[in-house]
């Protein structure tokens, strides 16, 4: 996905696929006059129709000032907001406040202190309206990835990573997940010039088991927090030598769906005109063969099926891309290629889309319709790829785009090949003047829509209560699919706007407490639950022992030791190589080893009431020696100086001298993960 500007490599195409459909046999481009040319409409059963909005939309024209109010909820089975990113303290954090917060909008303003504005407070009204459509919380993007990397590298940022996403899902229990973005693990990507929105991607092939390991502790911490219903999904990288720098066989079990990014596959970042977007492989495509094969492999078709043959991803886990916006060169050869397909060509145009320093030849969909319409423009079909393209051969301009028919056979090849859904980046940038003629097309012939009638929520069911000390009772119930909050009435008194687990804390020990609890959405409030009691405990018990127990090196020097929490625990003691340290937490970092040397641990658990019994034993050995110093701050170094950091092995690309704060992985302009 983007923020403003677009990718500019040619492996940023993403597709997947699983059972074999021909391609089309009949040959040539043909022109059209057409742009609204509907095909037969097929059966689709269950699919998805997933479509991010930006939030940076309502402040751009080109973007039809789009804010959450004005999404076609109704067409639609998931929102992705985009984006959060990853924060230089690895926590999940929103990329403008305002916008997602504060800003006033039709369900969303007021002074009242409490109220939730901004992005947020529309997707709460609206999830009341739709609950079935989920929204999620994409995190990265193309601009917006460059703490991925280090965030990953360690169990530790990913448990900082983790805690956040937990707590913020529960903060906002309307949001029903989280999408990562993360372009692309493997890659190390530097800020594009004369982008000022992008700050690169770092990367190292360490990524691979490290991007495996963050999905699954993210399912894990789902799991283990009373989230087990939320969703993860990812934007997974296009081209197929991207996809093989991460594990699709392993990491695809903890996720819910993957969106694949099947766009940008071509685009005046090379010097040959081409489609951006190709449904089917042309077997006149210029591209090159090798290394990569661009020609016959950077295409839907392709690529989905390589996620199944290969990795042997579901096929229903796959959603294909549909780009909503264009791609376009200048300075386009006449006497080369075909009506200004695989043509000689050089630069881009300013689309409305584009920065006009950095331009890609970006247009929304509705200002391609504008195009279409606009003298010395022919719009054509590539009846191999099955997408269009537009071109004046005057200006020497050629775009290439999607449009109503090629959405419609991107859907046919998703429905007739198994295929989870289509995806949409993005649902700003469709026409709301003719109707949002992409949108509509993708929901009816995946069989999305009708009229909603808005109900208040039903009664929460499961409610319980439990002691969790002397002065602690959790109660926890299960949640309704259209509420936005709860309210529970504690011994008669009504607390609103909480979330579940709910913890009454400071509590006398011995002393008994009631609980009931009601949903709440735009339309209503729930009749009450039943009414659950639960006792404080008079007594501490001995903690239990505790449980999950690992040990992991994390460098040469240092070992990380974790475990599960036990409910009842003030404390832990951890046992290291026979000597007892006291009053510890998980995660644990044993430090200052020697590299190479192998140390022994268990834990117990402490609380007033005594100790638990020791935990069974776990060893682990640090990493060997490379000879090559760790990063220290405060030191000279010059281009090509090898340090290490976090077990990790950086390259200096920029000669300086280290201060805090500088660690390798948080300045990629100086230091190259090896």
């Amino acid at each position: 996905m983007k923020k403003l500007s677009l990718k500019k490599i040619l492996s940023i195409a993403v597709s997947l696929s699983v059972l074999s459909l021909a391609a089309p046999t009949f040959a040539g481009a043909t022109a059209s006059a057409s742009t609204n040319s509907t095909l037969s409409t097929q059966a689709a059963a269950a699919k998805r129709f997933v479509v991010y909005f930006p939030n940076w939309g309502m402040y751009s024209a080109a973007h039809n000032s789009m804010s959450v109010d004005n999404i076609p909820w109704d067409k639609v089975t998931v929102v992705n907001h985009a984006f959060f990113t990853v924060d230089s303290t690895y926590k999940l954090a929103s990329t403008d406040e305002y916008a997602d917060y504060q800003a006033t909008f039709p369900h969303s303003g007021g002074w009242n202190p409490g109220d939730l504005r901004g992005h947020f407070g529309e997707y709460k009204y609206y999830k009341s309206l739709y609950p079935n459509v989920k929204i999620l919380v994409s995190i990265g993007g193309w601009t917006r990835g460059e703490n991925f990397h280090a965030m990953a590298s360690t169990a530790a940022n990913r448990a900082t990573f983790i805690n956040s996403v937990v707590s913020f899902l529960k903060q906002y229990p309307f949001i029903d997940g989280i999408d990562i973005d993360w372009e692309y693990p493997g890659v190390n990507r530097t800020p594009a010039s004369g982008d000022q929105y992008d700050r690169g991607c770092p990367g190292g092939p360490e990524d691979k088991q490290n991007y495996t390991s963050l999905m699954q502790e993210i399912r894990q911490a789902y799991n283990n927090n009373g989230l087990s219903g939320k969703l993860l999904t990812i934007a997974a990288p296009g081209g197929y030598d991207k996809v093989d720098l991460t594990q699709p066989d392993l990491y695809s079990q903890y996720l819910d769906w993957i969106n694949v990014m099947t766009y940008d596959i071509h685009g005046a970042f090379e010097n040959t005109t081409n489609h951006q977007s190709a449904i089917y492989a042309n077997p006149n495509d210029p591209s090159p063969t090798s290394p990569i094969d661009i020609k016959n492999k950077y295409n839907t078709d392709y690529i989905m099926k390589y996620f199944v043959s290969k990795y042997h991803v579901p096929a229903d886990k796959l959603n294909a891309g549909s780009p909503f916006y264009s791609r376009g060169w200048k300075n386009v050869d006449k006497t080369t290629g075909t009506n200004g397909l695989f043509a000689n060509a050089s630069g881009a145009p300013v689309g409305n889309l584009d920065d006009p320093n950095n331009p890609g030849g970006q247009n929304s969909y509705s200002q391609m319709l504008q195009l279409e319409k606009t003298s010395g423009y022919v719009k054509y079909r590539d009846s191999y790829s099955q997408v269009p393209w537009l071109y004046n051969s005057s200006l020497g301009i050629m775009y290439t785009y999607e449009d109503t028919r090629s959405a419609a056979a991107r859907c046919d090849y998703v429905i007739n090949n198994g295929f989870g859904g289509v995806i949409a980046w993005d649902i700003s940038n469709d026409d709301p003047a003719t109707g949002m003629p992409l949108t509509s097309t993708i929901a009816s012939k995946l069989g999305i829509g009708g009229t909603v009638t808005p109900t208040a929520p039903t009664a929460p069911t499961g409610l319980t209560a439990t002691a969790a000390s002397t002065s602690q009772i959790n109660v926890t119930w299960g949640s309704v699919s259209n509420a936005t909050s709860y309210d529970i009435e504690v011994d008669g008194t009504v607390i609103t706007n909480v979330t579940s687990p709910y913890a009454h804390n400071n509590l006398a020990a011995g002393s008994t407490h009631s609980y009931r609890v009601r949903a709440v959405n735009s339309v209503g409030t729930s009749a009450w639950s039943t009414s659950v009691s639960a006792k404080t405990s008079t007594t501490v018990t001995v903690p239990a022992v505790p449980t999950g127990l690992a040990a992991t090196a994390e460098s040469t020097s240092q070992i990380n030791v974790t475990w599960s929490t036990v409910s009842n625990a003030t404390s832990y003691d951890i046992e290291v190589d026979g000597v007892v340290v006291t009053n510890v937490t998980s995660p644990y970092a044993h430090k200052n080893l020697a590299a190479s040397s192998t140390h022994t641990y268990r834990v117990r658990a402490v609380n007033s009431a005594g100790v638990s019994a020791w935990s069974s034993s776990v060893s682990a050995k640090t990493q060997a020696s490379t000879g090559i110093s760790a990063w220290a701050p405060n030191t000279a170094y010059a281009v090509g100086a090898l340090v290490t950091y976090n077990g990790v092995t950086y390259k200096c690309i920029q000669a300086h001298t280290s201060l805090v704060g500088w660690e390798p992985p948080n300045v990629p302009a100086l230091w190259q993960a090896q």
